[in-house]
């Protein structure tokens, strides 16, 4: 702790640079390990250090202090007292402002170490409706992010940015943060859709995925998503799932165009917990009778019925499957037997029943699916 502790007078802005970069190296590393973040964690006068050290003019060192926030804010305890030190020191450290402001920079250099520390931030719910409320100060903001991650050479200095889907999906945790996606002032859910199948980055691509999960859990969004007059947020949930397979022609009628006769090269989704949460996606979908309906006219069984005969003999994950199962499962069903407008009203029903409809269900599903 002491030996901590002395690093501090040495990481001061009016220091020389060679000490600056030797005692924060040092700190960078101690960040990399639990026992070397909890002794720092637990110098205030040591975080205000690092926080000073993100402003250097040399890069190097500026970097190491990025790199060490974000090895700093990792976990969710940590990154609470990282953030709220930000707002107790004086002057204060706007660490979401400064965080947002080198995203939005064409030209930082470190437009992706601090998209991973907002990622970190965002990632604790508690946090999310206040990071919200900076964001929103000037309105701008968040259309400059949507811009930043749907234009992939946005940053002239070659940062990928690929950080902000998780940004994007940890502010969906919460109502407002669907509020804001779904908005059209910002039409953040549009441009952030094609990233659902983005082959470049799984970071991206998970993030993005997550953003569609989180809005469909909300039952408030699903005339949004499945819209009469365009299909593209149901597409962009249903392309990963397809693969190169023909349909008939009574089929492919039934499809998005977008879905139809897709080439011999399409491959699906290679992540199972991405391919999971796409079915989740789909499953809350049917929570309402419209939905449910929609989903059957655009073909959305006959694609599954497709995906489900691949995840049984090329991927064999089966999470995927019993997920599939139990989209399957609904629409197979006439209305008449489901007999619910919306499947997320509480019923009660015994164990003993409950466990008997699953085991029956799965066994009809399986004879449809094989």
């Amino acid at each position: 702790m002491d030996t901590v502790r002395e690093l501090v007078q040495f990481m001061q802005p009016n220091q020389r640079l060679d000490l600056k970069a030797v005692a924060l190296t040092h700190v960078l590393g101690l960040t990399g390990n639990s026992e070397g973040k909890s002794a720092i964690l637990s110098l205030d006068e040591m975080l205000m250090a690092i926080f000073g050290l993100t402003y250097d003019e040399n890069q190097t060192v500026a970097k190491d202090a990025v790199l060490s926030l974000i090895n700093l804010t990792a976990e969710e305890e940590a990154a609470i007292k990282v953030f709220q030190l930000a707002k107790q020191v004086q002057p204060t450290f706007a660490i979401v402002e400064v965080a947002a402001k080198h995203i939005t920079d064409e030209q930082s250099d470190l437009a992706d170490p601090w998209s991973m520390v907002l990622s970190n931030l965002t990632r604790v719910e508690s946090l999310v409706h206040e990071i919200l409320d900076t964001l929103e100060k000037d309105d701008q903001t968040l259309l400059r992010l949507a811009k930043a991650f749907a234009q992939l050479d946005y940053n002239k200095k070659k940062a990928k940015l690929h950080y902000l889907a998780p940004i994007f999906c940890n502010l969906t945790q919460v109502q407002r943060g669907r509020e804001l996606c779904c908005n059209r002032k910002y039409q953040l859910l549009e441009k952030l859709l094609p990233f659902a199948s983005f082959e470049g980055s799984v970071v991206r691509r998970g993030g993005t995925i997550g953003i569609l999960k989180n809005v469909c859990f909300d039952v408030v969004y699903h005339d949004v998503i499945l819209d009469k007059n365009q299909d593209s947020i149901l597409v962009a949930i249903m392309q990963p799932l397809c693969g190169p397979e023909e349909f008939s022609d009574e089929d492919n009628d039934l499809l998005p165009i977008e879905l139809q006769y897709l080439p011999e090269s399409k491959t699906r989704e290679d992540d199972p917990d991405l391919r999971k949460m796409l079915l989740e996606c789909l499953l809350q979908l049917c929570s309402t009778r419209r939905s449910r309906e929609i989903l059957r006219s655009k073909g959305v069984y006959e694609i599954l019925r497709e995906y489900h005969k691949w995840e049984a003999k090329v991927a064999k994950d089966s999470d995927c499957l019993l997920a599939c199962e139990n989209v399957v499962d609904i629409l197979i069903k006439k209305e008449e037997e489901i007999g619910l407008d919306n499947y997320k009203t509480e019923v009660e029903v015994p164990s003993e029943q409950a466990e008997k409809f699953v085991q029956e269900d799965a066994a009809y599903v399986k004879t449809l699916l094989d």
